[in-house]
């Protein structure tokens, strides 16, 4: 056996995805960083070894140009340029090879940590070395340095230190929110075990294993979706343990859910009702994959109140835009749906002061084990906002080394500088510009063939009847007077419509009523009706025009592209499998082909799949307009 000590600026605990971002962040602004994970791979439940794919502010779309920037953007858009089809192991080099291209890291992979030793009473404690052993090497590695981060999910390093934390859910009193329960409770969510099946080419024979459970005798068939054909991630509702301590009792846990799997394998391949005879299963998972345990108290308690506000914290520094995404306690045994949905106007801000410990002067977390409730932890524990998070809490980190102070000392003196640190590294702040001057962004001109100044449509590819409202968003800048619609009427009718603003310059539903608008329009085809929506914003901001349901009147549909424009039918259906999930009601549908526009008014785009890595946790998938780069002036009817 080799006893080691490295010591380093920062010492990182965890290589999810959170804990990655963080130690690259780090290294980037020169520090020196051990990056410890306890798995052979990096990705966290990312990995091919759990295989969660990863969810993050877009929500499939309902916040269409809400995704991450910063590293967790770099890592997407080379996933989707080596790894195009998802493989599971291409997405770990990817992690992998992001984190070998820094110098500054030095990467200890099979590397438990499980001793911490820290000083100083309870409500200033700081950590001086954390030690762990590095499993099939008999290595017994201390590593010391004067800034940690935990990002273990489970928060062991923060309990072993002496870091403030809760598990289970608040008492609706204590922050006013109105999904916490009357109680204060241990629960949380449960874990899940992914599994994959493909077609064999021939007839392939199953046998179950002798702890398989007989699942026609239970609940599951009759209250959760199952089809022969679904890949892994339609059965994230295979969830359990939420009533139960999730790290005590993993192995129960795992081995409960291996049951279930393998028995609903038994169902799929021997029940005959389905068509799975050249079926056969690919993988399996054998690593629980944890949704919730410790969250760590810092010197602010994110909260479910603040994620619908959408509140812009001074300290802001990342962001999310999942929805508040709870889970029954009883998991896949439960009598309700698997899962239900709280879906926010717009992004949500996260606070650098829920990035640090409260009592411990030298610890920062990112990834699920942040500083927030129960509630607003539904949110934030999607991994590529722990991403972000995480990138935010290694730059902290840097800059606390840099200075010689504590994180609370960054917020509390060096803020401006940790946010335009952020925003230089491309790392998204919403509603914050960079104003530094070492951000060579700042230098750039832009030229262009071509301006935008309208936006119009003409051609039409088909017709839609206005069987229900239609919802237009385009921007409105500075001044948007009219809107022109290619119309087709069965009969005389008069044409309505609304100008919604969406209240917040960054949001893309409809908020407040500004104006409306109607015309007449007689029987016939291919009628160009003018409906004037006077509307000057006092900032360049969307607007949402709602154009209402008429039974004698349908829309031309365009399929050209226009960048920025965006269309939606009202009630088209929930972006969720409706028998698994309950979701609030949306104020606007999915996206459907677009209304054909007049010169001088909109032009629509065309739909398009987005194919990107981030698919949804629970969403089926609908189809989305292709998000084009935005020309350098963009002008609405009316505008100069």
């Amino acid at each position: 056996m080799r006893n080691e000590t490295v010591k380093t600026d920062l010492t990182v605990i965890g290589g999810g995805l959170a804990g990655v971002c963080a130690a690259v962040a780090a290294a980037r602004l020169g520090c020196t960083v051990a990056l410890v994970q306890n798995r052979p791979v990096l990705g966290g439940n990312s990995s091919s070894e759990v295989r969660v794919w990863v969810c993050g502010a877009t929500a499939h779309g309902t916040h269409r140009y809400a995704r991450e920037t910063g590293i967790m953007g770099e890592m997407f858009v080379e996933n989707q340029y080596r790894n195009p089809e998802g493989n599971p192991y291409f997405w770990d080099l990817v992690v992998l090879g992001t984190v070998k291209a820094e110098n500054n890291i030095q990467l200890f992979l099979n590397t438990d940590v499980h001793e911490v030793e820290a000083e100083g009473d309870a409500e200033n404690r700081s950590i001086v070395s954390v030690t762990g052993w590095m499993m099939g090497s008999e290595r017994r590695i201390r590593f010391e340095s004067p800034m940690f981060l935990d990002c273990t999910g489970d928060g062991l390093v923060g309990f072993l230190a002496g870091a403030k934390y809760r598990i289970g859910r608040e008492a609706r009193h204590e922050f006013g929110e109105e999904w916490a329960p009357e109680t204060a409770d241990g629960i949380t969510l449960g874990s899940t075990i992914l599994f994959y099946s493909k077609d064999a080419g021939h007839p392939v024979k199953y046998v179950p294993p002798s702890f398989a459970k007989d699942i026609t005798r239970m609940s599951i068939p009759i209250r959760r979706v199952i089809r022969g054909g679904d890949s892994g991630r339609h059965y994230w509702w295979i969830e359990w343990g939420g009533e139960l301590d999730t790290v005590h009792e993993n192995e129960r846990i795992r081995d409960e859910l291996w049951s279930v799997i393998y028995g609903i394998w038994d169902y799929i391949k021997n029940s005959g009702q389905f068509d799975a005879g050249n079926m056969t299963l690919e993988w399996v998972g054998a690593l629980p994959g944890k949704r919730e345990y410790r969250r760590f108290i810092g010197d602010y308690v994110l909260n479910q109140n603040d994620i619908l506000a959408q509140r812009e914290f001074e300290d802001r520094i990342a962001f999310g835009g999942w929805s508040i995404d709870l889970h029954p306690p009883q998991g896949m045994y439960a009598e309700e749906s698997g899962s239900k949905h709280l879906h926010v106007d717009g992004v949500y801000h996260v606070p650098f002061r829920s990035l640090y410990s409260a009592n411990v002067s030298n610890l920062l977390f990112a990834g699920r084990n942040i500083s927030a409730t129960h509630v607003a932890f539904g949110t934030t524990r999607v991994m590529a906002t722990c991403a972000v998070i995480g990138e935010a809490a290694g730059t902290g980190a840097a800059l606390a080394v840099r200075h010689r102070t504590t994180p609370r000392g960054v917020y509390e003196r060096h803020l401006a500088e940790l946010q335009q640190t952020l925003l230089r590294q491309d790392a998204s702040i919403v509603g914050l510009a960079s104003c530094d001057d070492r951000d060579l962004a700042r230098r750039a001109s832009v030229s262009a063939s071509g301006t935008l100044r309208r936006l119009a449509v003409e051609r039409s590819a088909e017709t839609f009847g206005l069987g229900s409202d239609v919802g237009l968003l385009l921007p409105a800048a500075p001044e948007l007077t009219e809107l022109e619609l290619l119309v087709d009427a069965s009969a005389g009718t008069t044409l309505e419509a609304e100008l919604w603003s969406t209240g917040r310059a960054e949001n893309y539903v409809p908020h407040t009523l500004e104006v409306s608008g109607s015309a007449d329009v007689a029987a016939g085809e291919r009628q160009w009706v003018r409906i004037p929506l006077g509307w000057k914003p006092s900032r360049a901001q969307n607007a949402f025009i709602v154009i209402k349901a008429n039974e004698h009147a349908a829309l031309h549909l365009s399929h050209q592209y226009q960048s920025g424009v965006l269309s939606f039918q009202k009630n088209a259906g929930a972006h969720a499998v409706k028998q698994l999930e309950n979701t609030r009601e949306e104020r606007a549908g999915r996206e459907v082909g677009h209304a054909a526009l007049r010169p001088q008014t909109v032009l629509l785009p065309g739909l398009s799949r987005d194919d990107s890595l981030c698919s949804g946790e629970h969403h089926e998938r609908v189809p989305s307009p292709v998000r084009r780069p935005e020309p350098v002036e963009l002008r609405t009817s009316g505008g100069r």
